[in-house]
């Protein structure tokens, strides 16, 4: 269920329910209160801000490409992607306002989902910003 108007402290409370992800290299286990949790907050900040990027840094070509669609599907975005075949980690990355992705090599050690959400809004500065990582399967699970 996402608020069309957040208040201030709706917004704030998400931010920092979402910046407990920051700095981790991989997604912690969440339970399934925690995750209904990270989704509301998720589909939320999608409403409030004007568009977002993700970042998935993942094992395989296979498994970015599925869990890049299942959070773009989640966000309202139907998308076909047509990545071309890699062998390797993978990074991916997607813009939604100009349906835009890029994808290449990744030789890191993190895993997981980036988003950033960007706003115009003044009001709404205080949830820009790129939250994660996130589980792959948030919106699959």
């Amino acid at each position: 269920m996402t608020v069309p108007n957040p208040t201030a402290t709706a917004a704030t409370a998400a931010r920092q329910r979402l910046n407990r992800f920051s700095c981790l290299t991989t997604p912690p286990a969440l339970s399934d209160a925690e995750a209904a949790q990270v989704r509301t907050d998720i589909c939320n900040f999608n409403e409030w801000s004007d568009y977002q990027t993700l970042g998935i840094c993942a094992s395989t070509l296979a498994e970015g490409k599925r869990s890049l669609e299942s959070f773009l599907a989640a966000l309202g975005i139907a998308v076909d992607l047509d990545l071309p075949d890699r062998e390797g980690a993978v990074y991916v990355k997607f813009n939604t306002l100009k349906g835009a992705w890029y994808l290449d090599d990744y030789s890191g050690l993190s895993r997981g989902v980036l988003i950033t959400f960007h706003t115009s809004e003044p009001e709404m500065t205080e949830l820009a910003g790129t939250y994660g990582p996130f589980p792959f399967d948030l919106f699959t699970g």
